[in-house]
């Protein structure tokens, strides 16, 4: 086997730039991801074992029965090795989990669009001695907003039209999105919140301007300042508190409780965190949310040659003609029988013998580290044929 240095000019390294794009639609208290249906798979149970409107983090247990599906897990040992889900004391707590326990965790991991309802009111809790029995209390939800303060504040792009101000005290209402569907960011300008009613488009919010300032561009109140979007964290804080239709569809939003759908309630339907808004459900009507990512990937591209004259043996136990002589071998030496190299060369001529010619196919690339340890293999699609008087350049492209 031959070992071959790469140059410095064989090592490439880049960055692929990926522009993902999202349409999710909530409609009836059901989320759907690109139009996407799931599918029912042999057992029962959908292929992927997702709701829809999730992706699956791994795209482990793909059409498995419920029963048995695949999970990570650690052993407990001296080496206190736990998921971060489980704390320090629980895992000493011998009464909880002993030794040889399997701590265990379940796949599918999914990911979805939620929803975080903020209520007005204080934004810090204020109980001291001196008011004791008078003292208030802010909301449960209210340590959402506080941790965004300073991420609002830092981004000059946002200017004059919004900042944090009084945000901890009003209602707001936000839309997460993971970072798997957008990677390293969310294009500026390409966030657009829509709101539909019996098919027709009623209510929009759009940056207009790429700078984060969601404004209503379709609705009661165009141009408007309706919320922000965040796009290295994929939120969309959403204050716009009017009737979105402008009063011609209020009573037929939310069964149960009729009201006007404001951006505040906008994307009821959600998977929602920490306490939740009380409303019916949305009739008669959906919330699209589209958006588009920036995904950056490091890139590595590796170039391999194989010259003129080189890589002309094969290991391959096929690249050497049989023998019919047996080996040789005594108490103090061990002797093969003298083998030829198979000549492969064919003609389109009979019973001629063409001449040889030094023939190798490559299939595989290996790749080793400075140790000579392999940590990477490229297979061909098609193995190549190497002749002495031909040369090649193999590339490879690693993604990190």
């Amino acid at each position: 086997m031959t070992f071959k240095r790469f140059g410095g000019q064989d090592l490439v390294y880049s960055t692929l730039v990926a522009k993902p794009e999202y349409k999710f639609v909530i409609f009836s208290g059901s989320v759907y991801k690109n139009d996407e249906i799931l599918l029912v798979g042999n057992f029962s149970n959908k292929v992927k074992h997702i709701k829809t409107g999730q992706i699956s983090l791994h795209e482990l247990n793909i059409n498995r029965p419920s029963g048995s599906l695949v999970y990570s897990y650690i052993e407990k040992d001296t080496t206190r090795y736990a998921n971060r889900s489980i704390s320090t004391s629980q895992f000493d707590d011998q009464t909880q989990y002993a030794n040889g326990t399997h701590i265990t965790q379940s796949y599918p991991m999914s990911a979805g669009l939620s929803r975080i309802y903020i209520p007005a009111g204080p934004e810090f809790s204020n109980r001291t001695f001196e008011n004791i029995g008078a003292g208030v209390s802010s909301a449960a939800n209210k340590k959402y907003i506080r941790a965004l303060k300073n991420v609002i504040e830092s981004r000059s792009e946002f200017g004059k039209t919004f900042s944090y101000g009084d945000l901890g005290t009003k209602k707001v209402n936000m839309i997460c999105t993971p970072g798997i569907f957008y990677g390293s960011g969310i294009s500026k300008g390409s966030v657009e919140l829509n709101y539909y009613v019996t098919g027709t488009l009623v209510g929009q919010l759009k940056d207009k301007n790429k700078d984060g300032i969601l404004y209503e561009t379709t609705g009661s109140q165009v141009g408007s300042v309706a919320g922000v979007a965040l796009y290295n964290q994929g939120i969309m804080l959403l204050t716009g508190s009017w009737d979105i239709s402008g009063g011609s569809y209020s009573d037929k939003f939310f069964s149960g409780s009729p009201s006007a759908m404001t951006w505040l309630s906008y994307g009821t339907g959600l998977p929602v965190i920490g306490t939740a808004i009380t409303s019916g459900s949305v009739v008669n009507s959906s919330c699209e949310i589209s958006f588009k990512g920036t995904n950056k990937i490091p890139t590595l591209t590796m170039f391999a040659f194989a010259e003129k004259g080189m890589y002309n043996y094969s290991t391959n136990p096929s690249f050497l003609a049989s023998s019919s002589a047996p080996a040789v071998s005594s108490k103090k030496s061990y002797i093969e029988p003298s083998r030829t190299i198979k000549n492969i060369t064919t003609t389109t001529f009979d019973n001629f013998d063409a001449p040889y010619k030094s023939t190798t196919y490559i299939s595989k690339v290996g790749i080793y580290d400075e140790h000579k340890n392999l940590i990477a293999i490229a297979t061909l699609a098609n193995p190549i044929k190497k002749t002495s008087d031909r040369d090649y350049m193999i590339k490879m492209r690693l993604d990190f």
